[in-house]
């Protein structure tokens, strides 16, 4: 009797062990699919941003306000990529701890 209780404990720990490394290995590809979104997203933002650079940073230049232009552009990209990552996640069902 106290056998079949260790054995049924140990067999519970190895089921408990694996339902942790399978959500852990779903949480992952998630977090990956959701991450490359996020950059797919970023790289778009830059792309744009070099384009707006390209037309108007000559400009801030003469003007004195290219670093802080090109400060709020790198800002603005990365909180959109932020947005993407963080609405795709919860698309798939998951939140943010706080």
């Amino acid at each position: 009797m106290m056998a079949r209780c260790y054995l049924s404990a140990a067999v519970a720990t190895i089921i408990c062990l694996m339902l942790t490394v399978c959500a852990g290995q779903t949480i992952a590809r998630e977090l990956a699919d959701c991450n490359a979104q996020a950059n797919t997203a970023l790289a778009n933002e830059q792309g744009i941003n070099a384009d707006i650079n390209a037309t108007l940073g000559r400009n801030w230049q003469l003007g004195g306000t290219q670093g802080i232009q090109a400060q709020s552009m790198r800002q603005q990209a990365a909180g959109l990529a932020d947005q993407v990552l963080n609405n795709c996640m919860r698309a798939k069902g998951f939140t943010r701890e706080s």
